[in-house]
């Protein structure tokens, strides 16, 4: 994310951006126009006028348009798939479980709000399983959920949830319902006046969430 106030001195006071400023500014501009109106839909001569940049400057960078889209999922995913593996490392007990659990929810939803024209990007383009981002798509967001899954697999195991509850349908639900209340996170602020931007409901909706889960999960004694 570029800092608008250095950027505001290098326009306003005609000092030339640098090569990695410049970058940055495209690919701010690229995830807007690609989330509102897509791949084929996002203008190459729009997205440099947004960034203040020559549009040889997305050769220069990414190659080409096609090579702009695929980094915009790739420095995303590769970000989500570091943090997800430093959260989601083995728990030697269910209160430590429930605690990584805890704090990769709020990663997952943090990440998603502040970078809300990826996530959309993200959703879309699973559904329509595009093969222009399969790679990356496998390659990081893919590993980031087979990394939750493992953390449930290795907690069965070690008697810390139930035996009978299969662990990927466990990640399945925990995943899904944070994707989901990312993508209709507006619905809810429109309609109901919650939203995951205010911190209060961000953090009832995870403990709320996390304690459903785990009462079906929980050992019975």
């Amino acid at each position: 994310m570029v800092n608008k106030e250095s950027l505001n001195k290098c326009i306003f006071g005609k000092k030339d951006l640098s090569p990695e400023t410049t970058k940055d500014l495209i690919l701010d501009a690229a995830r807007k126009y690609f989330c509102d109106k897509g791949y084929e839909g996002a203008s190459i001569r729009d997205i440099c006028e947004e960034a203040h940049a020559n549009v040889s400057a997305i050769k220069y960078h990414f190659g080409g348009k096609e090579g702009l889209y695929r980094e915009c999922f790739k420095i995303y995913g590769e970000s989500r798939l570091q943090s997800a593996s430093k959260i989601l490392t083995k728990a030697n007990s269910a209160e430590e479980l429930k605690l990584r659990l805890k704090l990769f929810c709020e990663d997952f939803i943090n990440e998603g709000l502040a970078n809300m024209h990826t996530t959309k990007m993200i959703c879309r383009e699973i559904e329509t399983e595009n093969p222009l981002i399969d790679d990356i798509f496998q390659e990081t967001f893919l590993k980031v959920y087979s990394t939750l899954l493992i953390l449930f697999e290795d907690a069965q195991k070690n008697n810390l949830i139930r035996k009978d509850v299969d662990p990927s349908v466990s990640t399945s639900i925990l995943f899904n319902s944070l994707t989901t209340a990312l993508r209709f996170d507006h619905v809810g602020s429109k309609y109901f006046n919650k939203t995951l931007r205010d911190p209060i409901y961000a953090k009832t909706f995870i403990n709320n969430m996390l304690a459903i889960l785990f009462d079906g999960l929980k050992i019975q004694e």
